[in-house]
């Protein structure tokens, strides 16, 4: 389960891995799997997150088993 901070509106990058429990790295991975959809080899344009974008990366990465990370197990 991600743990929301009450009343946060954004997270930043290292936030909103904190929260997802993966590293800037893990987070960056998840955000170019499953969120950009190019192959410009640049990492993805978003730097901060809402609490629904970290709920969805969290079921994106759930239901693709082949993107899992370490994250999910927690």
């Amino acid at each position: 389960m991600v743990e929301l901070i009450n009343g946060k509106a954004e997270y930043n990058e290292e936030e909103a891995a904190a929260t997802l429990g993966v590293s800037i790295g893990e987070l960056r991975a998840m955000v170019q799997t499953h969120v950009v959809k190019e192959e410009s080899g640049s990492d993805a344009p978003v730097t901060t997150f809402r609490p629904t974008d970290l709920l969805l990366l969290k079921m994106l990465s759930a239901a693709h088993p082949r993107a899992r990370t370490s994250f999910e197990s927690a």
